[in-house]
């Protein structure tokens, strides 16, 4: 037997995914896990299925919360977590068979605070009974490398974590980008990071994440996320990892803008990001340690913005 891994499951409104969700996990080749699935207060027929799935194998729980966002979901889950390893996965996505065999054995031989797979869209509701890669060994990468070369992905799936890492740490609720106010907290405390070159996690972009995702194309909260970002690194005394910030909010600004522009929406919002976007552009392309396809990226959209506009256009972002 190996460590136990917790799998949480924040749910809802998922009555048309939430099943293959659960039997992806529970029918992985790695057996020793706990399935903590978090109904957020669903409006549909989730809560039922879910108390079906817990009846049908005893190492599932399940817990009832009034809709709080999938943070306050994932707090919940923790809270009932007793793995030595925890993975997330969202409620309409599913998983390759070998998901946690992988990642943890990718862990265990490298000694990795985390390890992370690749995550595949897909249009299918159906499970790949086998990978769509041949195993590969884990790269371990630096803080930099994940932080300012953007080789670690911001979601916080397609992942396993070990478990010390939520230690007095609890993700950031009422914020709808609540991963990208926690991944860079997970690299900081890390000791040692991995990545692994394997399609084990599958996206399914629904309908309901379209519309996730246009909400949150009409926001500006992720501002708050990285000024606490900045303050973050500069308590740490950490001037690389500030710069390294500054740069990824000038993307994340330019991509907004740019979005906004092309599709003629949040049109409002545009003069507000724009002055932004020219406030941190110096402390951007000060960055020593991002990849240089980003400061040209930024040097281009800074000074000829319409050609970064129709590239990205073309790219349908």
């Amino acid at each position: 037997m190996g460590d136990l891994i917790s799998v949480i499951v924040p749910v809802y409104n998922a009555q048309d995914y939430l099943e293959l969700c659960a039997e992806s996990i529970l029918g992985q080749t790695y057996r020793d896990l706990e399935l903590i699935l978090v109904n957020d207060g669903s409006a549909d027929k989730s809560g039922e299925i879910c108390e079906r799935i817990r009846r049908s194998d005893p190492r599932v729980k399940y817990i009832e919360q009034s809709n709080g966002g999938a943070a306050s979901a994932r707090n919940s889950g923790l809270k009932l977590a007793k793995g030595a390893y925890y993975t997330f996965v969202d409620c309409d996505d599913f998983v390759a068979p070998d998901y946690l065999t992988d990642l943890y054995a990718a862990a265990k031989e490298g000694d990795y605070d985390i390890v992370q797979c690749n995550m595949i869209l897909t249009d299918s509701r159906r499970s790949s009974s086998e990978n769509s890669v041949v195993r590969c060994q884990a790269k371990e990468i630096s803080k930099t490398d994940a932080l300012n070369r953007r080789m670690y992905k911001v979601s916080v799936c397609a992942k396993i974590y070990r478990a010390a890492l939520f230690h007095d740490f609890s993700f950031r609720e009422g914020s709808i980008y609540e991963d990208d106010a926690s991944y860079y907290i997970f690299v900081a405390n890390a000791s040692k990071i991995a990545v692994l070159e394997e399609d084990l996690y599958y996206y399914y972009m629904s309908s309901d994440s379209v519309m996730r995702n246009a909400k949150k194309n009409k926001s500006l909260a992720f501002l708050d996320i990285y000024q606490e970002r900045i303050r973050f690194f500069t308590e740490r005394n950490e001037p690389e990892f500030v710069e390294g910030t500054y740069a990824r909010l000038c993307l994340v600004l330019m991509l907004f803008i740019s979005q906004s522009e092309n599709n003629h929406t949040n049109t409002e919002d545009i003069p507000e990001l724009k002055k932004l976007f020219r406030r941190y552009y110096p402390s951007a392309v000060r960055a020593k340690s991002i990849p240089r396809k980003d400061r040209l990226m930024l040097r281009c959209y800074r000074y000829a913005p319409q050609p970064v506009r129709l590239l990205l256009k073309r790219r349908n972002v």
